[in-house]
């Protein structure tokens, strides 16, 4: 009994015995296997470490960007000015004389001719005085002309004709002259045209030098800017410009037909004209923007302003630079000159068919890598 005991113990510890074996040899071959794995990444680091340094490939970090292609192109620099359009005949129309207004015979759009009464005075007492002078003038014609009767037959004396002769013509001179006087109380168009405002209204009184009625020859426009006396020297008649009309959203090329030569002592400034052709879409007093080309460089270097930066040590812009295959930013000085809507022209630094960088360029500095 006591051996079959001893025997079941002997298998149980040689059972357990071989487990341990087993677990030990698989902690052994994974050991092993995971410093395998670490000397073949090691190696094949130290292999592309190699390889790379013999070919003088160094990695960058690179920057996306976008270019521009730099060329020769026209440049214009214009100098611009608040204008308003104005009637080549726009007159605000006043009596030649004092009264009371009597009747008005027109309203604003109304066409009016050269001559047209437009308005009428009281002229009541006028009236009165014309109807008793006609009346004295019959009898003083009838006077004289019996009595240049009578002379012609040689009858009668010479003064006698003379004084006939003398009252007569004395009282036509003077009915003419309160005809004429009649005729002031006519508020009349000096112009063909158009009513433009009606400023008076029936049973006012008005006198001579007040604007009544405003008569504008829309079909004779033009466009009046002043201009800052220190472009006197660059703008001429017959130079190019651009009249802009902001409300109408439309351009219209044209020159100048006007230059002033003598300065405003007040706001010191010179006044360019315009004529604008004809157009229903054109209006006095029309807010215009006349944009007056004072300055043209046809073969310039043209690019964004807003690609231009600087520093301590001027304008720059960034270029780029490839070598090897290898595209890099480099920082170029430039000199600007003139600068007009948005574009600058660039007097040196940069020359045609360079590829100047226009997106991107903030995050850039010298010697950067860049990817198109």
């Amino acid at each position: 009994m006591k051996k079959q005991i001893a025997f079941i113990l002997l298998l149980s510890l040689t059972a357990a015995c071989n487990h341990k074996s087993q677990l030990e040899q698989d902690q052994e071959k994974m050991a092993k296997f995971k410093k395998d794995s670490g000397d073949l990444k090691d190696s094949i680091a130290a292999l592309q470490t190699r390889i790379d340094k013999e070919q003088g490939v160094k990695k960058l970090k690179t920057v996306n960007v976008s270019v521009m292609d730099v060329t020769a192109q026209t440049f214009r620099h214009y100098v611009q000015v608040q204008a308003s359009v104005y009637g080549q005949d726009n007159i605000n129309v006043s009596p030649e004389m004092p009264g009371d207004v009597k009747n008005i015979l027109v309203t604003e759009g109304d066409k009016v001719s050269k001559g047209q009464v437009l308005a009428i005075l009281d002229d009541a007492v006028l009236q009165q005085n014309i109807q008793e002078l006609q009346t004295s003038l019959e009898l003083t014609k009838t006077l004289f002309e019996k009595q240049k009767s009578l002379w012609d037959q040689k009858i009668g004396t010479e003064v006698q004709y003379l004084s006939a002769k003398s009252n007569y013509e004395s009282l036509q001179k003077r009915l003419s002259a309160l005809q004429q006087q009649d005729d002031m109380s006519k508020i009349k168009s000096p112009i063909d045209g158009t009513v433009d405002a009606v400023n008076l209204k029936v049973g006012e009184t008005v006198a001579p030098g007040m604007p009544c009625i405003q008569v504008v020859n829309i079909e004779q426009l033009k466009v009046k800017g002043n201009v800052d006396e220190s472009f006197i020297s660059d703008i001429h008649t017959g130079d190019s410009l651009k009249i802009s009309f902001p409300d109408l959203h439309k351009d219209v090329l044209s020159t100048a037909t006007y230059v002033s030569r003598a300065i405003d002592n007040v706001n010191r400034t010179f006044t360019v004209e315009v004529s604008l052709p004809q157009n229903a879409d054109y209006h006095p007093n029309m807010i215009a923007t006349m944009n007056i080309i004072d300055y043209t460089n046809r073969s310039a270097i043209v690019v964004p302003i807003n690609v231009v930066q600087s520093d301590p040590t001027g304008s720059f812009v960034f270029v780029v630079d490839n070598a090897g295959g290898v595209m890099t930013a480099r920082k170029q000085l430039v000199t600007l000159g003139k600068v007009y809507n948005g574009n600058a022209e660039i007097l040196s630094g940069v020359k045609a068919g360079d590829k100047i960088i226009t997106v991107g360029y903030d995050d850039l500095n010298n010697g950067d890598a860049i990817a198109l």
